[in-house]
């Protein structure tokens, strides 16, 4: 029976049924277990008992750093050599799939650990660590999973955003931000994990208007920095410029447009994605923009930016048009870009 069903049973005993049911019941207890369990002290003094086994449960036994550290250490060590995965005479074939313990047990820990001041710094770093390796495992071969963050029941932007928030308390802003864009930028992802997804996380620790100017400042050097770099290696035509590279210059205009909408500054956003993103159609370019501008329902914005592609002779796709046919009509947007027919 549940413990409501057995309540629910003594509800109708008198107290002489009830007092020779408990003395039954003890003595169907072994004396070990009697003593394991505190029975005796549960008939003594049962409002104590409860107040101690409270107390009991909220002590959690906190974990040292250095040993923890010693732990981290092993444990990256292993998996870039990977030992969890190949043949090897450091961890047994048997112990190899318990990695993902030892990952969640790590993580926990070093989240614990980062409530004491004097050990943040320490604690970002190596979960930083873990998480890069996450990352790197998101798309290689270094555990058995390609899912980590999956597999220890951490998505990966709630792993993020751990990290990030640890910076935040142990760096300048100027470094923190700039290393929390690159980790995003950098680093792959799980598989059902998009970038907007880490972007949005970011955003949501850039908690003032100084703090959101100073990331769009720090993501339009990294643009052009990136920019500088594809044209030194003669990549005129932007046709042939690597994907990795074109990647990384799309999620950080995007990044731009997210952070400078947030801050009202529409126009910006606008003027900057058009100038930097890149796309060999025009229409493609169009879609990701009106996307973007959807998200924050700016509907002038969207009318203006549709307008204004057709005067450039770009033939929007029909689920822009018909969008565009819904908001011209409610004023308002749909829920999703698609055909209203």
């Amino acid at each position: 029976m549940k413990v409501a069903e057995v309540r629910e049973k003594l509800k109708s005993r008198k107290k002489d049924e009830l007092q020779k049911l408990i003395v039954e019941m003890y003595k169907q207890f072994p004396k070990k277990v009697r003593e394991t369990k505190e029975i005796d002290n549960l008939i003594d003094n049962p409002d104590l008992f409860k107040t101690r086994k409270q107390n009991s449960k909220k002590a959690v036994q906190m974990p040292d750093l250095l040993s923890v550290e010693y732990k981290v250490k092993r444990f990256l060590e292993n998996a870039r050599a990977q030992n969890y995965i190949a043949p090897n005479r450091v961890i047994p074939k048997k112990e190899r799939s318990n990695w993902r313990f030892t990952a969640k047990r790590l993580v926990d820990q070093l989240t614990v650990l980062s409530g004491q001041s004097e050990h943040v710094k320490a604690c970002a770093y190596y979960l930083e660590e873990i998480y890069k390796l996450f990352c790197y495992a998101s798309g290689h071969y270094v555990f058995a999973s390609q899912e980590p963050f999956h597999t220890i029941r951490l998505p990966q932007p709630d792993f993020y955003n751990r990290v990030v928030s640890l910076k935040k308390q142990v760096e300048e802003p100027d470094t923190w931000i700039r290393e929390s864009m690159l980790l995003i930028l950098e680093h792959d992802h799980d598989h059902d994990i998009l970038t907007i997804s880490l972007s949005e996380v970011l955003l949501a620790n850039l908690h003032n208007a100084p703090l959101k100017e100073r990331a769009v400042s720090i993501a339009q050097h990294l643009v052009q920095e990136k920019e500088a770099e594809v044209s030194k290696e003669g990549h005129i035509n932007r046709k042939f410029i690597k994907y990795w590279d074109k990647e990384y210059i799309n999620d950080l205009v995007e990044m731009i447009l997210m952070i400078q909408s947030a801050l009202g500054e529409y126009k910006a956003a606008n003027a900057f994605f058009k100038k930097h993103y890149m796309a060999t159609a025009g229409e493609v370019k169009l879609y990701v923009l009106l996307k973007n501008i959807m998200r924050y329902e700016r509907v002038d914005d969207w009318l203006r930016e549709y307008e204004s592609a057709l005067k450039r002779g770009i033939r929007p796709r029909d689920s822009l048009q018909d969008t565009t046919d819904y908001i011209r009509r409610e004023n308002e947007f749909p829920r999703f870009i698609r055909s209203y027919e």
